[in-house]
């Protein structure tokens, strides 16, 4: 591909001696396929003059080609060649010596010169002559084709160009009649070892081709796409037919393997690469492992990219010889430990060697340690240099703590494997104690102390079932609170791993609370899983079921007298109170979702399922993911709709704290805060509107001016004594 490229930028340069040197050094190396001379010839015609300059190459190749006895390939060359300059009889007369030397065997084809009009007179349209004779050779009787509007695979039974017929016997439609030139127009030549034809002709035979040469297969696809396509097409065309779709990952791995090390195929990144293929040799090993580097943008991707053709070519001597010195090179050009830090581990793989002792170094000479784990972002990655950082540095558990108490559960996974004795186990004590006392503060650790809990870990901090529940869904809330207010990634990650814990097991540490509840308890568990602003209707519905499976009377009406706090909560998200803003909100989002993501996405699934094997289709059981999810949410917004009233300033008391007030407090240092109670569509943090069904709203709600509250916010317990209720409904700005 190296001196492709330098004959493009001699032609863009206007070096046309350079040019000249070059395409005959490619001619003589092998000009059978006319398709890149054509390309660089047409680059060349785009510039003043080109014209003939471009003529005069080509003049060259067709010289080379009949000297090789290749007159098939001679035709596109002539085709090109009469587009640049206007045909005084010879270019004529050599396509139509060529035709004859090439398909001398062709009892037909004086009259397919005829009906191509290429052997009538010189003025006439020579380019699309030549291209309809091609066209119409084609078709012949034996041949294969392939009728790409739906009939699939054919093969030619019978064969009359004296009257213009055929008959094509198709994979789905036997003995049908077709006009030769329609054929001829309509109709894909195919050979006889195209994949499409050995699926119906050799059936047994195509898939030993496909397990002894994948290549092969993956260039033949490649190639009805100009050469580059997405693997999703590949796949397509090549399952069930050539390879089995229970097969189709073992055989696309090995694929995989041999195509990186073939110079004339490049493999891109991610879950659905697109390939290339060159006929010419394009990129070798080095070339992909550098082309995949300059594709990703981040440190992280990088080496992501590196460990991913580790896996699949290092069993190659020299591809690992190559990988080798790709990580020497970025650890050399890399100024950060923490950088260097992914690079290295890759090298002692690479080596061989035990990772962790690969870190040896890094972490025996560091100024501060801890801060290099701190500054890795890939688990993996962090997980071993945190093994590094106790085995290799003074004072390493110390520094370890300080790197888990950041909330990073990775480094506090290392601490609880390695710290299990002495002043270690001192030291972790301390942090689960501070991740006790204040789990929305730190509440990933809380997420994977409690996971550690759940199997048996820290028996000394094991709680009863229902108060783990209950404490879990409220942390869980403090943290989806803060994301509405400040989307920090960390947050996010922890309502995701805290929602892991509720599902752990088919949420068995639910199924644990409803056994050792009453139907009190029950019902304080639906109204804080329905409270609970960090669960998606998905999973909100599978913990809502386990509660009702025991307890069907949880979401009932409380019983008459009921004084309770669960049964009171209970009785008030009967009804949902909004304005009537939000309730529009609410109904276009419900329009939205029912009517044009929900129908799109079952297009998606019909699309996806196409792709074969459903065990192993990753893009159908994504989209059946999402349409779960889709279709949840969907049903929580319909129920919601249905209970929910619009609310006005009439009915909006005063002389308590209720839906539509707005509530102004003062704390114990002095200072003034005022919340507005709305309607789960109506609120707005930022602007002091809060959800009347949230846990602070709950507090709020029903208490008296003068009176004093106590509320939790973000971890912190704050004292507040309600100044003043308004209607925010009537005059007030919201």
């Amino acid at each position: 591909m190296a001196r492709w490229d330098d004959l493009r930028r001699a032609v863009k340069a206007r070096d046309i001696e350079g040019a000249e040197r070059i395409w005959f050094e490619l001619i003589e190396a092998d000009p059978s396929d006319p398709t890149p001379f054509l390309e660089v010839a047409d680059l060349m015609s785009r510039q003043t003059g080109g014209r003939r300059e471009a003529s005069s190459l080509l003049s060259i190749l067709a010289d080379a080609l009949k000297e090789r006895g290749l007159f098939a390939q001679l035709l596109p060359v002539y085709t090109r060649w009469a587009t640049y300059q206007p045909d005084e009889g010879t270019l004529r007369a050599d396509a139509t010596e060529a035709a004859r030397k090439a398909w001398s065997d062709r009892s037909d084809l004086e009259v397919l010169l005829e009906k191509s009009k290429l052997a009538g007179p010189s003025g006439q349209d020579l380019p699309a002559q030549i291209q309809t004779l091609e066209r119409l050779l084609r078709i012949e009787k034996d041949a294969w084709v392939f009728h790409k509007s739906g009939w699939g695979v054919g093969r030619v039974v019978e064969y009359h160009p004296e009257r213009g017929r055929c008959v094509i016997d198709f994979r789905g439609r036997k003995g049908h009649e077709m006009d030769v030139e329609a054929a001829a127009n309509l109709l894909e030549r195919l050979a006889p070892d195209d994949i499409r034809v050995q699926a119906v002709d050799d059936p047994a035979g195509l898939k030993k081709r496909a397990k002894d040469d994948p290549l092969e297969m993956i260039r033949q696809v490649l190639m009805r796409f100009g050469g580059s396509c997405k693997l999703a097409n590949v796949k397509d065309a090549l399952v069930p037919d050539a390879v089995s779709a229970a097969g189709w990952s073992a055989w696309w791995n090995e694929a995989k393997r041999r195509a990186l090390l073939d110079p004339r195929f490049e493999v891109g990144q991610g879950r659905d690469p697109r390939l290339d293929y060159q006929h010419v040799v394009a990129v070798d090993f080095a070339s992909q492992v550098e082309m995949a580097l300059k594709r990703s943008a981040t440190v992280v991707a990088r080496q992501k990219a590196v460990r991913e053709m580790l896996g699949v070519a290092a069993q190659d001597e020299r591809a690992r010889d190559i990988l080798l010195d790709t990580v020497r090179k970025e650890i050399a050009r890399s100024p950060q430990a923490s950088a260097r830090a992914g690079w290295e581990v890759l090298q002692a793989e690479l080596l061989g060697r035990d990772p962790v002792e690969g870190l040896a170094e890094a972490f025996a000479l560091a100024e501060k340690p801890q801060a290099i784990v701190s500054g890795i972002s890939d688990a993996t990655v962090r997980g071993l240099a945190a093994r590094a950082l106790v085995r290799h540095s003074h004072g390493g558990p110390r520094m370890l703590i300080e790197v888990a108490a950041q909330d990073d559960p990775i480094a506090a996974e290392v601490a609880a494997e390695t710290l299990t004795e002495g002043e270690g186990r001192a030291l972790l004590d301390a942090l689960l104690e501070r991740v006790d006392e204040k789990p929305a503060l730190l509440p990933n650790l809380y997420a994977w102390m409690c996971k550690r809990i759940r199997r048996g870990h820290f028996p000394e901090r094991a709680q009863p079932a229902y108060d783990l529940q209950l404490r879990i869904l409220k942390v869980l809330d403090a943290v989806a609170y803060r994301l509405k207010r400040d989307p920090k990634p960390s947050d996010k990650q922890a309502a995701a791993a805290l929602v892991d814990v509720l599902l752990e097991r088919n949420g068995r540490l639910m199924q644990e609370a409803v056994e050792a509840t009453n139907e009190g308890g029950a019902r304080h568990l639906v109204v804080m899983l329905e409270q609970n602003r960090g669960l998606l209707p998905r999973a909100l519905s599978k913990l809502q079921n386990l509660v009702l499976r025991a307890y069907p009377g949880a979401m009932r009406d409380a019983p008459t007298g009921a004084r309770d706090e669960a049964a009171a909560a209970q009785a008030a998200v009967r009804q949902i109170y909004m304005t009537a803003e939000g309730q529009a909100r609410l109904k276009a989002e419900y329009e939205r979702i029912a009517h044009h993501e929900i129908p799109e996405n079952s297009r998606e699934i019909a699309r996806a399922r196409e792709f074969g094997d459903l065990r192993e289709n990753a893009e159908y059981h994504a989209a059946r993911e999402k349409q779960g999810l889709l279709q949840a949410k969907a049903d929580q917004l319909k129920a919601d709709l249905a209970r929910s009233v619009v609310l006005t300033p009439e009915i909006v008391r005063t002389d308590a704290v209720s839906v539509g007030t707005r509530v102004r407090l003062k704390d114990a240092d002095g200072h003034d805060v005022a919340y507005t109670l709305l309607g789960p569509p109506d609120t707005d943090p930022g602007a002091g509107i809060i959800n009347y069904l949230t846990p602070l709203g709950q507090v709020l709600m029903g208490r008296k001016a003068g009176e004093e509250v106590t509320l939790e916010v973000d971890g912190e317990v704050r004292h507040l004594r309600i100044l003043e209720i308004q209607n925010a409904l009537v005059g007030a700005e919201r």
